[in-house]
């Protein structure tokens, strides 16, 4: 299987929103939360205010609401695996303010990571109390940024000393998360920790400009295949390569990482751990890699509950070259079956009908020429196909090149090569794919172009 830097999309319904607002917003929170602030010390600016004024008494109780009880304690909640469907060997630690909830967080061995604020109010990120009682506090959030709330947890007091969270969407309260937490009278920690550290000694400060390599086999992982692949970090993000044993391409991708669309977002990069992201609010994907010792890294995938390690390779990596379109983008009128892997130009279509690539190969660069490379075969008519390479797609497409014709013939899935000339220094971030038969069924599979050094 091609190794993923992050798999998109799971449901992992985590308690993580890192936001900022203003002032006014906090004036506002306090009015949205009682109409007795005061009683609690007034407003609370500092986040990790454990001060004795906001310390509940037994008496009063009875008559303060779950957030009242909340605010100026901090429960600690020590999970494992066992716990729910997202939960990891970790400690968190819920600190609760006027203004917020401040979220602490270490590996059972104590090493910080996770110090974020969510912020209550009404501010466009803000959290909403949409109920506080004396018998349940109620907050949502906006996955969708449309400001529907879709997301909400409850809070409540199992006992003095014991607090328990539910989270759910609105839309199916039945998909629910459920933990505890206990009182925790120390001093939190991590509460000063900056989860972006960016120093020469961070772990991605030290992964840049190496590479490293996993000799994989199917006994390492659910997913895992007898194939090499080859992590090679840079500034911009993370390139994957993979062979199979027998040194056969089969992968070159690129994760940009950092602060883009499409980029994986730095959640954490201290001198311990390099924790990268994909996703939004709940649908969010995490990946964290650490240094083993100089020359090994390990990475975790709490996802898939899979972890594997890569040791230091100093040659050059193969594959660096080689790229793999996927060409089921259809358009005017072209026929792509996902399912059997065929093409069809039906004389229906409309005469620049065609193929465009979907994956992520951009930019491609010929300057020394190259190749694309497929395997094909018909239903018995010979078929004639070309590539096309495009500056950007349509209508900003120039400068262009079209390939040479190539025939494909035979019913038994042959290697096909079309060569591509020197392209100078001309870059191109659309690749497409004709036909130029009509009304004949193509069976193509492992396209990969090459770019020669």
């Amino acid at each position: 299987m091609k190794k993923p830097l992050i798999l998109i999309l799971l449901p992992l319904f985590i308690l993580s929103i890192a936001v900022s607002c203003s002032a006014d917003d906090n004036d506002q929170t306090q009015e949205l939360i009682n109409d007795n602030s005061t009683d609690n010390g007034g407003d609370n600016t500092d986040n990790n205010d454990n001060s004795d004024d906001n310390n509940n008494s037994d008496d009063g109780n009875a008559s303060s609401t779950v957030f009242e009880r909340l605010v100026g304690n901090t429960f600690r909640q020590i999970e494992n695996p066992g716990d729910c469907a997202t939960c990891e060997d970790e400690i968190n630690y819920y600190i609760f303010s006027n203004n917020g909830i401040q979220v602490t967080g270490t590996t059972p061995d104590g090493v910080c990571e996770q110090n974020d604020f969510e912020q209550l109010g009404t501010c466009e990120d803000c959290l909403v109390i949409t109920q506080d009682t004396e018998e349940q506090l109620t907050i949502c959030g906006d996955s969708n940024g449309d400001g529907s709330n879709d997301i909400c947890q409850t809070i409540t007091f199992l006992s003095e000393t014991e607090i328990q969270f539910n989270f759910y969407p609105q839309s199916n309260p039945e998909s629910n998360i459920i933990w505890t937490a206990q009182l925790f009278e120390d001093e939190a920690p991590c509460t000063d920790w900056d989860p972006l550290d960016n120093g020469e000694n961070s772990v991605f400060s030290r992964l840049q400009g190496n590479t490293y390599r996993q000799i994989e086999s199917v006994n390492d992982c659910g997913t895992c295949e007898d194939e090499i692949n080859y992590y090679i970090f840079s500034e911009e993000g993370l390139r994957i390569t993979g062979t199979t044993l027998d040194g056969t391409c089969e992968q070159n991708d690129f994760q940009p990482i950092g602060d883009c669309d499409g980029c994986a977002e730095i959640e954490i990069n201290s001198e311990d751990l390099f924790t990268v992201c994909i996703g939004t609010f709940p649908f969010r994907v995490c990946q964290t890699i650490t240094f083993v010792s100089e020359s090994e890294i390990q990475f975790d995938f709490p996802a898939f509950n899979q972890t594997w390690t890569a040791q230091l390779y100093t040659e050059s990596p193969p594959c660096t070259d080689s790229s793999f379109p996927v060409y089921d983008g259809v358009f005017d009128g072209s026929v792509y079956d996902a399912d059997n892997g065929t093409f069809e130009f039906p004389s229906t279509a409309q005469s620049w009908a065609g193929f465009a690539n979907t994956a992520e190969i951009y930019p491609l660069s010929f300057p020394n020429g190259g190749k694309v490379t497929f395997t094909g075969a018909t239903a018995g008519t010979d078929i004639d196909v070309y590539f096309r390479f495009e500056a950007n797609p349509y209508p900003d497409t120039e400068p262009s090149y079209n390939s040479a014709n190539v025939t494909v013939t035979g019913t038994e899935a042959a290697e096909y090569t079309v060569e591509i000339p020197s392209q100078g220094s001309n870059t191109f971030n659309s690749a497409l794919f004709y036909l130029v038969t009509q009304d004949q069924v193509l069976t193509a599979s492992d396209f990969v172009i090459t770019s020669y050094d």
